[in-house]
C-alpha cells in the first residue's frame, strides 16, 4: 500500500479529531486520483493566519476500547500504519507542491502509548531536523504517554492537544476502561500548562482539548463549567466540541446521535467565555442543566438583563458593545473605527457596514433614537 492509499484510509479516520472547520481550496487538486481536499483542513493561528493542514493518523491500530471510536480495538477495520520516514517524506511532497502548509498528527495506540508516541515524535523530528520544516505542526498527546515524551512534543510542535472527551472523571468509565481521567487526560493538560508558563517561547500556538458531546450522558453545564476552569486556570488556547455520532461496529452504534444544535450552542457559550468576557454564572442553563436549543446564550442573557439596555452606539465602550446581540468583537471594533471617521453615525450606515447589525436594533440607540418597531427595522432593508 503506497502513501496515497494510506492517506485515503488514515485521513478519513482522522476526521473525528477537530482542529478547525473543513474547507476546500481551489489550490487543492487531485493527486493520483485522490481528492486531497477531503483530508486538508484549516486552522486559524493566534495571529489570525490560516494554515492548511494534512490531518492524518500515524496508525489506526489501537489497543484502547473507546466506545465511540471507529478505530478502537472493538471495531473491525483494515489496520495499517505509516513509518516515521514514510509519513515525513510524503508530507514534504505535498508541502513542496503547495497543497499543505501544516500537519495535524494523531494516532491509535499501537502496542503501547509510549511506543506510538515515540513514532509520532520521530516523524516530527525528521520534519524539523532533516527537512528543516519550520511550519505549523499540531501533535496529539496520547493518554499514557510519558512525561519525557510530553516534554519532547512541547519543544517540537507548534500546538499540542489532549482530548478530555468528557468533563468529569465519573463519565470516563462509560466510554473507556483504559483511560485515567485525572492522570492521563486532565493531568497531562496541567503539565503542558506548567511547561508553557515556564517556557513561553515553546509551543507558540498553544494547546487545546476536545469533548465528545453526548457520548456519556453528560450535561452542558458540566462541559461549560470545565471549559471555564480550563481557560481560567490552565490558560488553554481552545476547546473543541464534537457532537457524538454513532459509528457502526462500536458499542454505542445504537445510541442516539447528538443534535448538531447542541454543538452550536456549546461553541456560542464558549465564545462568550473566551472572547466576550462573560462569567460562567452569566450563562443560562435550563432545569436539566443544558443550554437552550431555541435561543443562543447571548440573546438569553440580554433578554434577562434588560436593565443593561439600550446601549448608545455613539458612546458605548467596547465592553458594552460586545454585550449586544448581533455585535461581536469584530463588529464592535468596526463601530469604534466608524465613530472616529464619521462625525455622526446613522442607522443606515451601521446596517450596511455590519451584516449582523439588524439583530442589535432592539437593544441599542443611535443618537438617542431607539428603533424598536419591526416597521422601522424593515424599512432599512
Amino acid at each position: 500500500m503506497d502513501f496515497f492509499d494510506k492517506v485515503k484510509l488514515l485521513g478519513e479516520q482522522a476526521k473525528f479529531d477537530l482542529c478547525g472547520d473543513c474547507f476546500v481550496s481551489k489550490e487543492i487538486r487531485r493527486v493520483k486520483d485522490i481528492n486531497l481536499s477531503q483530508w486538508i483542513y484549516p486552522t486559524t493561528l493566534p495571529d489570525g493566519k490560516k494554515v492548511r493542514l494534512l490531518k492524518i493518523l500515524m496508525s489506526n491500530i489501537c489497543e484502547n476500547d473507546c466506545a465511540y471510536c471507529p478505530v478502537s480495538s472493538l471495531t473491525k477495520v483494515p489496520r495499517i500504519s505509516f513509518s516515521a520516514e514514510e509519513l515525513a517524506a510524503g508530507f514534504m511532497r505535498l508541502h513542496r507542491a503547495r497543497l499543505v502548509s501544516g500537519l495535524f498528527l494523531s494516532s491509535g495506540v499501537k502496542y503501547n502509548p509510549e511506543r506510538t508516541m515515540q513514532e509520532m515524535l520521530d516523524t516530527v523530528a525528521i520534519l524539523r531536523r532533516k527537512y528543516n520544516f519550520r511550519g505549523y505542526i499540531h501533535l496529539k498527546i496520547l493518554p499514557g504517554a510519558s512525561l519525557q515524551s510530553l516534554e519532547t512534543a512541547f519543544k517540537l510542535a507548534s500546538r499540542v492537544s489532549v482530548n478530555l472527551e468528557v468533563p468529569d472523571e465519573k463519565y470516563i468509565e462509560k466510554i473507556s476502561s483504559y483511560k485515567n481521567f485525572a492522570e492521563d487526560l486532565l493531568g497531562k493538560l496541567k503539565v503542558i500548562s506548567y511547561l508553557k508558563k515556564n517556557n513561553p517561547s515553546y509551543l507558540r500556538d498553544g494547546f487545546t482539548t476536545q469533548f465528545v458531546v453526548g457520548a456519556a450522558g453528560e450535561k452542558d453545564v458540566e462541559i461549560i463549567s470545565r471549559t471555564y476552569e480550563l481557560y481560567r486556570s490552565l490558560r488553554l488556547s481552545r476547546v473543541y466540541y464534537s457532537a457524538f455520532q454513532p459509528v457502526l461496529g462500536t458499542p454505542l452504534e445504537n445510541s442516539p446521535s447528538t443534535p448538531p444544535i447542541r454543538e452550536v450552542r456549546l461553541y456560542q457559550a464558549d465564545f462568550l467565555l473566551r472572547r466576550y468576557g462573560f462569567r460562567i454564572d452569566e450563562i443560562f442553563f435550563n432545569e436539566e442543566g443544558n443550554l437552550s436549543t431555541l435561543e443562543d446564550p447571548k440573546t438569553i442573557w440580554a433578554n434577562r438583563h434588560l436593565d443593561f439596555f439600550p446601549v448608545e452606539i455613539g458612546s458605548a465602550t467596547y465592553e458594552e458593545l460586545i454585550r449586544v446581540p448581533g455585535i461581536g468583537p469584530k463588529s464592535a471594533r468596526k463601530i469604534l473605527a466608524l465613530r472616529k471617521g464619521i462625525s455622526h453615525l446613522d442607522l443606515e450606515t451601521l446596517c450596511l457596514r455590519i451584516p449582523t447589525f439588524r439583530r442589535a436594533l432592539p437593544y441599542i440607540t443611535v443618537r438617542g433614537k431607539k428603533p424598536v418597531t419591526m416597521a422601522e427595522i424593515k424599512a432599512l432593508f
